[in-house]
């Protein structure tokens, strides 16, 4: 006489199948959602970085009586800004999270109705080993139509002759484009969407731009120390 097993018995194959599928989906779902909020605290982080280079540039002159920037100006504030994400000299090399930071400085100034003066200042840790190694370049002076500061970002484009305006740039950069190791940056599944650099061998992301009025005396930088 064959026997019946009780209602509940026969769906306990069932249960373990759904509860074996459902768990490979779950570990996903967590890796997602952390993903998803890393790379927004990573955007997050770049912007504020600008926001405070914007203040350390607009502030680290006012107990100088030589109001000029120099490279060291610009090194401090690239090394400070970004003490949001890195730790001690992590953003030096071996740049333990696979990346390194970098900021540039646009400068602009309305000389005529079509005509800008133009500085690019940056600064970055992918040279040296400490605050004081930090990679620092101001270029020259020149001349720019309107159409090429527009070019740049629309916000530079002044409305008065004499009137300036600084471009404040942030940013993670790969420190070469091969490098695929993700989870250096805490993430799992991923992959932060990248822009070749200008010099062809580093990756950019997590960009983060920002137009100010500077001070006056501020701009342009010096070109030597």
């Amino acid at each position: 006489m064959r026997r019946i097993l009780p209602a509940k018995d026969h769906h306990k194959g069932g249960i373990l199948i759904e509860f074996t599928f459902s768990i490979p989906l779950c570990i996903m779902l967590l890796f997602f959602i952390n993903d998803h909020y890393r790379f927004y605290e990573l955007k997050n982080k770049v912007k504020n970085s600008a926001y405070f280079a914007a203040s350390m540039l607009q502030q680290i002159k006012n107990t100088k009586s030589d109001k000029q920037l120099t490279k060291e100006d610009f090194g401090r504030i690239a090394y400070a800004s970004c003490l949001n994400f890195f730790r001690t000299n992590t953003m030096f090399t071996p740049w333990p999270f696979g990346v390194f930071y970098d900021t540039t400085f646009a400068y602009v100034k309305k000389i005529d109705s079509g005509t800008y003066q133009y500085q690019m200042t940056w600064a970055c840790t992918l040279e040296g080993t400490s605050p004081s190694g930090i990679y620092t370049q101001c270029g020259s002076v020149v001349t720019r139509t309107q159409a090429q500061v527009e070019a740049i970002h629309p916000d530079l484009v002044c409305n008065n002759i004499g009137e300036e305006r600084v471009l404040i740039s942030c940013y993670y950069r790969k420190h070469h484009i091969g490098f695929k190791n993700k989870g250096q940056l805490g993430f799992f599944i991923l992959e932060p969407k990248t822009m070749i650099a200008t010099n062809g061998r580093t990756a950019i992301f997590f960009m983060y731009d920002l137009v100010i009025t500077p001070k006056p005396g501020l701009f342009p930088a010096k070109t030597s120390s």
